[in-house]
Formats: structure tokens, C-alpha cells, sequence
């Protein structure tokens, strides 16, 4: 994922989740089915997919209800909680 000024954006390559549990959101069922044909049969992204909220975002990669602030990691395991946390410090 990738912050952005208009929002937040599902990288190209990324593998999404390829479930979806019963309690995931309606809007992340309509993104699926609206980015259909640029999910391939691995679930991988063929082209970068923005959304207005990291908690959009992950949702539409998990499949399920998530909230972005503490999903998003750094590869040292930075949340985006974290790092925005010490931004505004």
C-alpha cells in the first residue's frame, strides 16, 4: 500500500485475500466486482487501485471488516497508527 495525496493505493502485484468472510463489508464486495478484471486467477492485482481510507484498502485486500490504522505495517511490523502517531509528535 501506498499513501498517496488523493488517498491510499493497492500496489499492482499486491495478492488479495481470495475469501471473503459473511461479514464483509458491501462496499468491498461492490470494489471487487467493479476491479474484476484486473484481479487475476492467483488474486493478484494487475494494475494500483486507490481508495480514499487505508481501512478501504485493507478491507478490499483481507476481504473482510479491517481497520488500515493497525493492518498496515512497515516490514519492521510499524503500524500506520504508529508512524502517523509520530509524525504529529
Amino acid at each position: 500500500m501506498l499513501r498517496v495525496s488523493d488517498g491510499f493505493v493497492v500496489k499492482k502485484g499486491s495478492v488479495i485475500s481470495s475469501k471473503q468472510t459473511k461479514s464483509c463489508p458491501e462496499y468491498v464486495t461492490k470494489k471487487r466486482e467493479q476491479y474484476n478484471d484486473q484481479i487475476d486467477s492467483d488474486f493478484m492485482l494487475l494494475e494500483d487501485i486507490l481508495f480514499n481510507t487505508p481501512s478501504g484498502a485493507a478491507a478490499f485486500v483481507c476481504g473482510s471488516s479491517a481497520n488500515g490504522n493497525v493492518e498496515w505495517k512497515t516490514s519492521d511490523g510499524t503500524t500506520l497508527k504508529e508512524l502517523e502517531s509520530k509524525t504529529e509528535e
